[in-house]
């Protein structure tokens, strides 16, 4: 009896996609529509974004408070820039990213205020018809963040 591999019917397929490297944006990079949205949006008074922290989504707005699952390399009074904005908007107009917008639109700044636990929280383990039970208790620790800066930069 030859046993033989069978043939593979499928190229394997890589558990991630590689990115290219970002490249730096020039500001005369943009369309004149593009320019003239951005700045259409940059004339309203209060703005609001929709930033992605650690998979999770916010609507944000100036000096919000925002608590979110714990930064692990941050520390209290720290100045973070918020990058992975996926809307960025006002009363009249909004800009949708495909999948993020461009950086070089807006600038969003937080800053660290505290980082407390959570209540006691106790979890019961149970396995069925042998009298095991066990109670597993933790604290969750948490990261509060001050919006502290939401702008539109001008395009030229």
């Amino acid at each position: 009896m030859n046993k033989t591999k069978p043939e593979l019917r499928y190229k394997a397929q890589p558990l991630y996609r590689s990115l290219a490297p970002s490249l730096p944006i020039i500001p005369n990079s943009f369309s004149t529509e593009t320019k003239e949205a951005v700045n259409r949006l940059r004339d309203q008074m209060r703005y609001y974004a929709v930033v992605e922290i650690r998979s999770q989504r916010f609507l944000i707005t100036k000096n919000d408070l925002v608590i979110t699952h714990r930064l692990r390399d941050v520390n209290v009074g720290d100045e973070l820039r918020l990058n992975r904005v996926l809307e960025l908007g006002s009363k009249d107009f909004t800009i949708k990213g495909q999948p993020l917008v461009l950086e070089a639109f807006y600038n969003i700044k937080a800053t660290v205020i505290e980082q407390p636990k959570g209540p006691l929280i106790t979890i019961i383990k149970k396995k069925r018809r042998n009298r095991h039970k066990k109670h597993v208790t933790h604290k969750q620790t948490y990261t509060v963040l001050r919006i502290s800066e939401v702008e539109v930069n001008k395009l030229e």
